[in-house]
């Protein structure tokens, strides 16, 4: 039989699990899992064996020994203990669901001492370091087992129709409307293009054949192009030929892409204006090195480690010199701390600090 020592724990510093995996020739594989919400000891030993459970179902396993040094949770999946709280029961139930898909298994508790490598490996210690240098995969569960994940909503959206279709129904059917101009029109126009599946490809010889695509598709194409991590926030025409360059079309192309920047609210707030009136100069002066900072926080951006998603950044004025730190919160200790660590200890305290915040 495969044998599945598991163990989970949880404290004050987070909620863990592990899984070992004894192979028929005595091959050791390990799955530490992180659990990233609130746990108790025994939820977390719960997940341990559900997460077993998980991987010997995924390894077509039939025969199955699963070991653990809880007591509570091994007798009541074998059903010597009752179980009278909620959530228990609801994990219960996920057990005894995916037990029904070995036909031979045996749930055994163990002393701890026994249970040494799961239990290592629930929070990765050092020992386990030392004494099995491999890679040890690790997984994040979001959520608790017994809880299903949410299903998105979807709504059916009926397509207008499409200036392809025409031309997609001659290509792989060969219909032509009945009005003759119109059929004529229909195969110059197709001579320009192919199937690729279903994609429809218009033929290029001055570079790359094009994708073309529908309106919902040309929003996307347009706001990555324009506005998204790579985008310059270009004028219609520009936008347009990037995207014919990049590999789209679509005959409105030029108007769509027009109306799309002079829907953007950036470009309608920042775009230069001929006839603007002149206004005086505002020099911003330091005399001395390191006098005048500038000092703004940026975010919230994609979270790091350690829960860091803010940004604080100070900027010397005269050479443009920047310091900045990531965050997790934007307390005032925090502001203190990096004025203090990152400009007053390293170039001396400042004449002026210039920010946008009260």
């Amino acid at each position: 039989m495969w044998k599945f020592p598991v163990d989970g724990a949880s404290d004050q510093k987070g909620a863990g699990a592990g899984v070992v995996i004894i192979t028929l020739d005595g091959t050791l594989l390990e799955q530490a899992i992180t659990l990233g919400f609130l746990a108790s000891n025994n939820e977390a030993e719960y997940e341990a064996l559900l997460a077993g459970l998980r991987l010997a179902k995924e390894l077509s396993i039939k025969k199955l020994a699963i070991y653990s040094d809880s007591q509570l949770i091994t007798n009541q999946a074998s059903r010597e203990y009752m179980t009278k709280h909620p959530r228990m029961i609801l994990y219960l139930d996920k057990v005894q669901e995916l037990l029904k898909a070995f036909p031979t298994f045996t749930i055994q508790q163990v002393l701890q001492a026994k249970n040494a490598y799961a239990d290592a490996l629930v929070s990765l210690g050092s020992a386990l370091d030392t004494l099995f240098r491999r890679s040890i995969p690790v997984e994040h569960l979001d959520q608790p087992s017994i809880e299903e994940a949410e299903q998105p909503n979807l709504m059916q959206i009926d397509e207008d129709p499409s200036w392809q279709d025409p031309i997609t129904d001659y290509l792989v059917n060969e219909n032509l409307p009945k009005d003759k101009s119109e059929a004529r029109k229909i195969k110059q126009k197709a001579a320009r293009y192919y199937m690729k599946g279903d994609m429809h490809v218009r033929r290029s010889y001055s570079g790359p054949h094009l994708i073309c695509i529908k309106n919902p598709q040309t929003l996307e194409v347009l706001c990555k192009i324009h506005d998204r991590e790579c985008g310059n926030h270009a004028g219609g025409r520009s936008l347009a030929q990037k995207a014919l360059s990049i590999g789209y079309f679509r005959p409105t192309m030029r108007q769509d892409s027009t109306e799309y920047a002079q829907r953007c609210d950036r470009c309608q707030r920042y775009k230069p204006i001929p006839g603007l009136p002149a206004e005086e100069y505002h020099p911003q002066n330091s005399p001395w090195p390191f006098m005048q900072w500038a000092i703004d926080l940026m975010g919230p951006m994609l979270t790091a480690p350690a829960n860091k998603e803010m940004m604080i950044v100070a900027t010397y004025y005269f050479t443009k010199w920047i310091e900045a730190e990531a965050l997790s919160s934007t307390k005032e200790a925090d502001v203190e701390q990096f004025i203090w660590k990152n400009i007053i200890r390293q170039f001396g305290c400042p004449q002026l600090i210039v920010t946008d915040n009260a």
